[in-house]
């Protein structure tokens, strides 16, 4: 349901989500291998969608669930994850974001909190939260508004960190 033109969404058909959304369901969204009108196909990354979909639905929140607990302050050494990333802080901790030491052709860490930072600047009201998934009861937490992970938003004033 989605086409893309040199590797950005040019098409979508939001109507099903909207629908989900409207029956009590939550849709779950990811990254894939998509059709691009001038490339033939190309990978669409699941933060590439959801930027599409916040400027088009304006949420209040996006949960981005993956493998790490949140953004490392040390990574690799993976003792300190960083609470909050806001566009006033975000200069300090650019410089010691890294690309995943695994394959990922979409950026890792360092482009996905790129993206935030940026979609939370055109979109105020929005706050992003980068947590595991693989924890259990995790996801649930988040959901009911725990703070599990790292927060990216624009201001600082809403949840307690």
């Amino acid at each position: 349901s989605v086409t893309a033109r040199e590797g950005q969404v040019s098409r979508w058909d939001l109507g099903p989500l909207r629908s989900a959304l409207k029956g009590g369901l939550l849709p779950v969204v990811h990254g894939d291998v998509i059709f691009d009108t001038q490339l033939g196909g190309t990978i669409l990354s699941t933060e590439d969608l959801f930027m599409h979909l916040a400027r088009h639905m304006h949420p209040e929140r996006l949960l981005l669930a993956g493998i790490e607990p949140g953004v490392w302050e040390d990574y690799p050494d993976r003792s300190r994850i960083i609470k909050e990333i806001t566009p006033d802080n975000f200069e300090d901790i650019a410089p010691i974001l890294g690309a995943s030491v695994a394959t990922d052709v979409t950026g890792g860490m360092e482009s996905k909190v790129v993206q935030c930072v940026h979609l939370t600047q055109e979109l105020p009201q929005l706050e992003i939260m980068i947590f595991s998934g693989e924890e259990s009861g995790g996801l649930l937490e988040v959901l009911l508004g725990s703070h599990q992970g790292t927060l990216i938003r624009k201001r600082q004033d809403r949840w307690n960190v």
